[in-house]
């Protein structure tokens, strides 16, 4: 019964406290990873700075310098070296809480204690979410949509269509959502949307969240070769406000 509730909960979610998002003239990609595999910024990043790209990385600081089935987390001291290299880090509790298991107080808490490590390190707030798990109700949505410019679920994409406080993503996992998102990234030369694909960590045997570097090499080479954008969630998020002002 508990699971059939957080069901419904998460589809209501879908429908609820929607900030519908314009669409770019251009279509925009963006790179993310949730948690902090030390992998991804050992294997992935390179890959995307080598192009001149930044990711989004969603940081439970809780996580850093302790290995489950992610390996290795990077370190508070990575976090930082991270953030000064250009890419952008935003906030996925600092526990990797999931919503279903906690009250709503201890899970906005929770965000508090992350956005506070990070200042302690030096970094300016999070701008934008991930939801763990990718677990969301109506509740916690509403809860977080005034304290994030975006909240992203795991939800793929379906159309064109972004919103704000439940934005979807394409799953780059090491099973065969990699070619999923290859077909995906070849339609934005069709119709331009924002894209926004994720993964967990990225060595020769990943976790099943995770992939390969040959696999997310692939997936590199067909966003160059879409001739799309590439930017970090907040670099995309102010290109579509720029639109919505304009328009």
């Amino acid at each position: 019964m508990k699971s059939l509730r957080n069901l419904l909960s998460r589809r209501m979610a879908r429908f609820v406290e929607k900030a519908v998002l314009p669409p770019p003239h251009q279509s925009i990609v963006t790179f993310s990873f949730d948690d902090c595999p030390r992998s991804a910024i050992q294997t992935a990043l390179p890959m995307l700075e080598a192009e001149d790209w930044r990711a989004t990385i969603y940081v439970a600081c809780g996580l850093c310098d302790t290995t489950n089935h992610l390996g290795l987390h990077m370190s508070l001291e990575d976090v930082v070296a991270v953030h000064s290299s250009g890419h952008e880090i935003a906030d996925h509790t600092y526990s990797h809480l999931n919503t279903i298991d906690v009250s709503l107080k201890t899970f906005l808490a929770d965000i508090k204690k992350n956005q506070k490590t990070l200042k302690n390190l030096g970094l300016p707030p999070s701008r934008h979410f991930a939801y763990p798990f990718g677990e969301v109700s109506p509740a916690l949505k509403q809860a977080l949509r005034t304290r994030f410019a975006t909240l992203r679920g795991v939800i793929s994409p379906n159309n064109p269509s972004q919103d704000a406080n439940l934005l979807n993503a394409m799953r780059l996992y090491s099973d065969d959502t990699i070619e999923a998102a290859i077909a995906q990234i070849s339609e934005l030369t069709e119709t331009p949307q924002w894209l926004h694909l994720f993964t967990h960590d990225v060595r020769d045997m990943p976790s099943q969240y995770g992939c390969t570097p040959e696999n997310f090499a692939r997936v590199v080479s067909a966003v160059k070769a879409s001739g799309a954008l590439v930017l970090t969630v907040d670099q995309a998020f102010q290109k579509l406000q720029q639109r919505e002002t304009i328009s």
